[in-house]
Formats: C-alpha cells, sequence, structure tokens
C-alpha cells in the first residue's frame, strides 16, 4: 500500500465554538470552552437548577481552572477535577486537536488523557473544551465550627454528619454542609451531638464566600501547596512558622503565601512530615522533584511538544 492509498480521519472540530456551552440537562452533564469562566458557567447551569461543584476563583476560565487543578475543601463531598472531568479536548505543540473521554464514564480504552491534562499548566498541551459532570444546586448551607483538630474530620466522616468539605485554620475546624431544605434540617438537628463550637445556617453564596477566602491564596503569585499527611497538618503549621494559612483538613492539602525568606524554613518542614511542596512565583511553579520523576515528565513533553512551542506555568 502507497502513502497516498492511507486514509486520513479528519481533524475532529471542537465540541463547542469559544465561549460556547452544550448544557445536557437530563444526563447532568455539560461540555463547555475552557474560555468560559467559572461565574459564566455556574450562572448558565444554576438556570437549569445545577452547578459545578468546584472551589477556585469564579474570574477564572475553566480551562485555567483545570490546567492548575484549582481544587479546594470541596473536594471531600464532590471529587477534584480528575474526578468531575468526563473528557476534554486539548492542542498539543503541533497545534493538533486531541479528544479525550466524552459524556460516558466508560467510553475508551488505553490511556485515560482527560486526567493527564489536569494540573499541568499548559505544559504539554492547551485545553480546548472540557466535558465534566454537573450536580443539583444546593440551596441550603450549614456550618459547624469546631476547635482546631484534625482528628475532628476522622470523628465525623463515619457519622451521618459526614461534612462536604472542611478546611482547618489556627483557630477552627470549619465543617460546611449543602443541600436542600430537608437535609439541611437534618444536619441542624443532628450536629448538635457532636459538640460544635457553633452552628450557622446560610445561603449557598455565603458558603462559596467562605470557602473563597479560606482558599483564597491558592494559585496567587507568592503563594505555596503544601501536600502532609492530614493528621500532620497542624505540626507542619507550627514547624514551618504559618501565620497566613488554611488546609484541606481531609486530604492535607495546605496553601498560603510565603515570603522568599519563608520558603527554606517550610521546604525544611514539609520534608520532616514526608510531604511535598510548590511555590508559585510569577507565574512559574517551582517544585523540587526527584531525577526519575524529572526525566519522566521530559519524555512526555517530548512526546506531546516535541517542538517546544508550549509554555507553563511548571
Amino acid at each position: 500500500m502507497s502513502h497516498a492509498d492511507v486514509e486520513y480521519r479528519p481533524d475532529r472540530p471542537p465540541l463547542v465554538p469559544p465561549g460556547g456551552m452544550d448544557l445536557q440537562a437530563r444526563d447532568m452533564t455539560a461540555t463547555f470552552s475552557a474560555d468560559v469562566t467559572l461565574a459564566e458557567a455556574q450562572q448558565k447551569l444554576a438556570e437549569l437548577g445545577q452547578w459545578l461543584p468546584v472551589d477556585g476563583d469564579a474570574t477564572w476560565t475553566l480551562g485555567r481552572l483545570v490546567e492548575t487543578n484549582s481544587t479546594g475543601p470541596l473536594r471531600l463531598g464532590y471529587g477534584a477535577w480528575r474526578d468531575l472531568l468526563l473528557g476534554c479536548q486539548f492542542l498539543n505543540g503541533r497545534g493538533e486537536l486531541i479528544t479525550a473521554g466524552g459524556r460516558t464514564v466508560k467510553n475508551v480504552a488505553g490511556y485515560d488523557l482527560t486526567k493527564f491534562v489536569v494540573g499541568q499548566g499548559g505544559v504539554f498541551g492547551r485545553v480546548v473544551t472540557i466535558t465534566t459532570r454537573t450536580y443539583l444546586r444546593p440551596t441550603g448551607a450549614l456550618l459547624a465550627r469546631f476547635a482546631p483538630d484534625a482528628w475532628q474530620i476522622n470523628r465525623l466522616l463515619p457519622t451521618p454528619c459526614r461534612p462536604q468539605w472542611t478546611a482547618i485554620t489556627t483557630d477552627a475546624m470549619w465543617c460546611g454542609y449543602l443541600g436542600d431544605e430537608r437535609t439541611i434540617a437534618y444536619y441542624r438537628d443532628a450536629m448538635p451531638s457532636h459538640q460544635p463550637r457553633e452552628i450557622i445556617a446560610r445561603t449557598v453564596e455565603e458558603d462559596t464566600r467562605h470557602r473563597a477566602e479560606l482558599w483564597q491564596a491558592a494559585g496567587v503569585d507568592g503563594s505555596f501547596r503544601a501536600s502532609v499527611p492530614p493528621v500532620k497538618v497542624l505540626e507542619f503549621a507550627k514547624s514551618a512558622a504559618l501565620k497566613d494559612w488554611s488546609a484541606d483538613a481531609a486530604f492535607g492539602v495546605v496553601v498560603g503565601m510565603a515570603t522568599a525568606a519563608q520558603r527554606q524554613t517550610i521546604t525544611a518542614a514539609v520534608r520532616q512530615a514526608s510531604g511535598t511542596v510548590f511555590f508559585l512565583e510569577q507565574g512559574k511553579v517551582q517544585i523540587e522533584m526527584d531525577r526519575g520523576i524529572s526525566e519522566l515528565l521530559g519524555r512526555l513533553k517530548t512526546a506531546f511538544d516535541p517542538d517546544g512551542n508550549l509554555v507553563g506555568v511548571l
């Protein structure tokens, strides 16, 4: 067979045009152009009584949130981007559109490139569209404030009062609950048995603003993001001499601001806690990694961007 006899599959176009959205309300899935902001997506989904359970700056595009793996406290109740995404399209270094996944959970065999694009910072490809699960939008929220005890989440998880999100700071452990009126009423009646310091009923919007305040350092220049065993969060914060910080109490992800002078102390503290840390400065992620991981990432970079056209944040 000659080269001229080979049939080539035509390039597949983006599933939606720039700024476009394709909402499948009955299937509770949606496809968004990567340039749609989180605020725009939430506003459109709200018209259908749905939402994206995602923490992140509402002014950021969905593509940026996926590429930076902007995952906050809601990860406990709804999963992270790697759990929410069903498919994506991205451009490799040669401008070729690669389509991975789709609307169904199990629809392909081979490498799961959908998860591969999460958190890669544009180094291996630029996200063009994403297809994601959606959820029913909660109509109410409840907040329980406990003492800053990292073990509190372990005591709550096996109970009917398992929170949808948690965050721990220097002075409190925050546990958030989202749902309809009946669900929130149940949590309000059941929560006193767990002896929180305070129980606060509030709107979904107030809950969203609070999570944003707790997670405002994520993705900001001059910030750090550390991962340590959840039970060592407070020990790490003390050892690193952190002042303004918050952590996902369930997964041990700590975010905060760090000056250049603080980085050495934070790095030493995270090593002591058997964790990892990266710093974000001038749009670039600075992270220490061993030689084997570095070489593997280099090979992946060559595969997806052989001409070196993609410049990401890593």
